[in-house]
């Protein structure tokens, strides 16, 4: 049997670069186009829309080349400068930056009074009005702390190794101006270990913070502003002004890396000034604003750093209590401040919250143990000129009249020690009493 030949007929591709001129088969699309229909889907137009086409693909590709050769550009330029800052503006970085600069204390002088010569050559030792060669105390209220950066060198957590400020205290102890002498150092009041004499309770209930205190009339009416000049002893010509100049009620407090520092409390105390202590804390922005070697630090453990307080506190005797020195981050953790708040119970003193932030709550953790507390009203030299020193005094003057008592706090300046001498000499025509910072103690109102 014969089968049928099968009618198959198979499907003419168009190619474009087989294109005919013409006489082709009547369903060849190739001939369609010679009569001007549209070309097939996918033809892209022939032979002569390609080149275009490559064009254009040339270019994009340029154009995407071009974006990313930029892009990784940006990407590497900025991971390099953002290398280059942190190596830059690293803490330890900054800190050494800032000890290196050198610093220049200029003395204000007296009417008639004559400049000294600006030499050394020839003197043995520096007299007891001369600026010490290496000065970093500044310690007027710049940062969110309202202190400046110290920049203190050395190890200073066994007191074998201090580097502070090279000042000495003078070889005589001045007198009271106003004859009011304070209590002298009870051994009673002492526990002598190794070499550090730390102040305790006494067996019979004195504590250091009451003995140690300059007598005031509390039973005066008139309102009361106690001023706190802080970080001291490391500058001698700005520690004996202050000493010296400053009326017996104005509070002084001693930066512990200061040279002899025994001798300056010695000196303060005999001339009727109540002694403290600044206690180093850790501000917000530490290290780059370093309080010194033994600042006490959240990062540490409670016993780390009731070792660095006791170090503090084992520095010289005769002191009231302590006053926070930056501390912008540490008083406003309460498992960091507790313990040590809780050690100066223990040794019978009083703390001084300098307040370097809103946030800080010592005063009312004080309170809560009842251990003797004070703050910081205004800081009297955050910025350090004439006119601010004088308008921050004012407001002063204005808190104590409106809450009967009031502290200010200001750094070593010779500004500052300036202007609160001439200011003290107005208040009993103002009804005002400067009072030393120890007589306020628990009276002011808490937030």
């Amino acid at each position: 049997m014969r089968l049928p030949k099968p009618n198959i007929r198979l499907p003419r591709i168009p190619l474009p670069f087989l294109k005919r001129r013409g006489g082709g088969h009547p369903d060849d699309p190739l001939d369609e186009a010679d009569a001007g229909s549209p070309p097939p889907d996918g033809m892209g137009g022939g032979l002569d829309d390609k080149p275009a086409s490559a064009k254009k693909g040339r270019w994009k590709r340029v154009a995407s080349l071009l974006l990313t050769s930029l892009l990784a550009v940006a990407v590497i330029g900025g991971a390099g400068g953002l290398v280059g800052w942190l190596l830059v503006n690293a803490g330890h970085t900054e800190s050494t930056r800032e000890r290196q600069r050198p610093q220049l204390t200029v003395a204000i002088l007296k009417e008639g009074e004559e400049p000294e010569p600006n030499t050394t050559v020839g003197q043995n030792k520096p007299a007891p009005d001369e600026t010490a060669a290496d000065d970093h105390g500044d310690g007027h209220a710049t940062g969110t702390d309202g202190h400046g950066s110290e920049g203190q060198s050395g190890d200073g957590h066994d007191g074998t190794a201090v580097a502070g400020g090279d000042a000495h205290a003078p070889e005589q102890p001045a007198r009271p101006a106003d004859g009011v002498t304070l209590s002298p150092v009870d051994p009673a009041l002492l526990e002598v270990r190794d070499e550090a004499r730390l102040p305790i309770i006494a067996i019979d209930g004195r504590q250091p913070w009451s003995t140690y205190a300059r007598p005031f009339n509390v039973d005066d009416g008139r309102p009361w502003i106690a001023i706190l000049v802080m970080n001291l002893g490391l500058s001698q010509r700005e520690s004996d002004a202050a000493i010296q100049l400053l009326p017996g009620p104005v509070s002084l407090s001693f930066s512990p890396y200061a040279n002899d520092l025994p001798r300056w409390i010695d000196i303060a105390r005999t001339a009727g000034h109540e002694a403290f202590m600044d206690l180093p804390l850790e501000p917000l922005d530490f290290p780059r604003d370093d309080p010194g070697p033994s600042t006490l630090l959240t990062s540490l453990s409670t016993a780390d750093n009731l070792n660095r307080l006791e170090w503090v506190l084992g520095r010289a005797p005769g002191f009231v209590g302590v006053a926070t020195w930056m501390g912008s981050q540490f008083t406003t953790v309460e498992d960091a401040m507790m313990p040590v708040l809780e050690g100066l119970k223990e040794r019978g003193l009083m703390i001084v919250d300098s307040r370097g932030s809103s946030r800080s709550i010592a005063t009312e953790l004080a309170s809560s143990i009842q251990l003797p507390r004070a703050f910081n009203n205004r800081f009297l030299d955050s910025t350090p000129s004439i006119s601010s020193i004088d308008r921050a005094l004012a407001d002063l003057e204005t808190v104590a009249q409106d809450q009967r008592v009031a502290i200010g706090i200001a750094g070593s300046l010779p500004v500052s020690i300036d202007r609160i001498q001439r200011w003290a000499g107005t208040l009993a025509a103002k009804g005002i009493v400067l009072a030393p910072v120890s007589a306020v103690a628990d009276r002011q109102r808490l937030r």
